[in-house]
């Protein structure tokens, strides 16, 4: 078969080819070229060493970073391009990371390395597929395998253990029995992981369209790094499925979707799998207003003063877990609030911290004094005009000169 390859990538493999070396397309990038996807990245594998490769790619821009494994990334057409002399790797002690690596001299050992067989075809356009495990028949058959031993496979990086998960998710593949049944057998190693990599993995698994049905079928893998799974019963656990196959494919959403079900301490859960405070903050806060209604003018500007999601996103949470909840209704409502520029923030209130300093107040009763006023525009009881708030202020500081 013929994959029309980029100019930017062909230029690369044809200066290798035209320096005496092999040079093929590998891994991901052709897997999603058979199942007709959008390519991101194209890898290139060759059985020029490193030094071997620097001297063909002298005049261009390069990257050294990754050298030592045999990866060099060449610019090409201002696309970073890694390309990796062949491998075989030595032992795994740590369950992660290969205790050294040994070059090859063959393109079949190369891709015998890899995990799954749909990863481990590679093209050139003089040679056309090479396809030594038979990916494309699992591709065809929507399988999801590992090349050789599975048990071997995941003992060398148990980190491969979620990535099976995510690709049959993002693919809506079923996982080979044998490769199911290391998974199962194998899911403690990855204690081994780091909780940075466990994290990215996750992400990647919850933003695919269909990982409902996989985090019921490998719960006992999720409750490794996830212990308080272990505390919830089938259905309980299968309810929570349900609840995050309803909520958009979010990272972020189906993450607070997860932790609103069982877990007692959302913030130690996210700060132990290394969340960015910034995703920390958002899936907290969508927790934390999660029960606040959104039926009426009202109750959407108070919504819109607390969350720090983008309001359909927050809704989009809310309904999931609630599906009573009437979305539609709720972002027309939205959308009146928008196009009328209702008040919902201290930034959108006709007074500021200077209206307020200069009426004779200071210290922490100016931030008071504007929130109540704020309050006062959200509900309706205040119109958002300068004079208006400023008599209000007057008044309750006359009623009440404590405050």
């Amino acid at each position: 078969m013929e994959i029309q390859l980029p100019s930017y990538v062909s230029t690369l493999m044809l200066q290798l080819q035209k320096h005496g070396y092999e040079c093929y397309v590998v891994g991901g990038a052709i897997r999603s070229v058979l199942l007709g996807l959008p390519v991101h990245d194209y890898d290139l594998t060759t059985d020029a060493l490193p030094e071997e490769m620097k001297k063909v790619f002298q005049d261009y821009h390069t990257i050294e970073t990754g050298l030592k494994h045999g990866t060099l990334t060449v610019m090409s057409d201002h696309h970073p391009i890694e390309i990796t002399t062949y491998r075989k790797d030595s032992e795994y002690s740590d369950h992660r990371h290969p205790d050294g690596v040994t070059f090859s001299k063959t393109v079949m050992e190369d891709c015998a390395r890899r995990d799954f067989t749909i990863n481990a075809m590679c093209y050139n356009e003089q040679e056309g597929l090479l396809d030594f495990f038979h990916g494309r028949e699992d591709l065809t058959d929507k399988i999801l395998r590992c090349i050789g031993d599975p048990y071997q496979r995941f003992n060398e990086d148990a980190l491969r253990i979620l990535r099976a998960l995510r690709f049959a998710a993002r693919l809506g593949f079923t996982i080979d029995p044998q490769t199911k049944k290391a998974i199962l057998d194998l899911r403690e190693t990855l204690d081994y992981v780091s909780r940075e990599r466990i994290h990215e993995e996750l992400a990647g698994f919850l933003e695919a369209g269909d990982c409902a049905g996989y985090l019921q079928e490998y719960k006992s893998v999720f409750a490794v790094f996830l212990p308080w799974v272990k505390d919830t019963n089938e259905d309980e656990w299968k309810l929570t499925a349900e609840r995050i196959d309803a909520a958009p494919a979010d990272p972020l959403v189906r993450m607070a979707v997860l932790l609103s079900c069982y877990a007692a301490d959302p913030k130690e859960t996210l700060e132990k799998l290394k969340y960015s405070t910034n995703e920390k903050n958002r899936i907290l806060n969508m927790i934390q207003y999660q029960k606040m209604p959104v039926n009426d003018r009202i109750s959407i500007r108070k919504v819109l003063n607390k969350i720090n999601n983008p309001f359909p996103v927050f809704l989009s949470y809310k309904k999931s877990l609630y599906p009573d909840t009437d979305e539609k209704h709720a972002l027309d409502i939205y959308e009146t609030v928008l196009e009328n520029n209702d008040c919902f923030s201290l930034k959108a209130l006709a007074i500021n911290g200077n209206d307020i300093k200069n009426a004779g107040m200071k210290g922490p009763e100016i931030s008071a004094s504007l929130n109540w006023c704020l309050q006062q525009v959200i509900e309706e009881k205040l119109p958002n005009e300068k004079a208006a708030l400023m008599q209000a202020l007057s008044d309750r500081q006359s009623a009440d000169p404590s405050l």
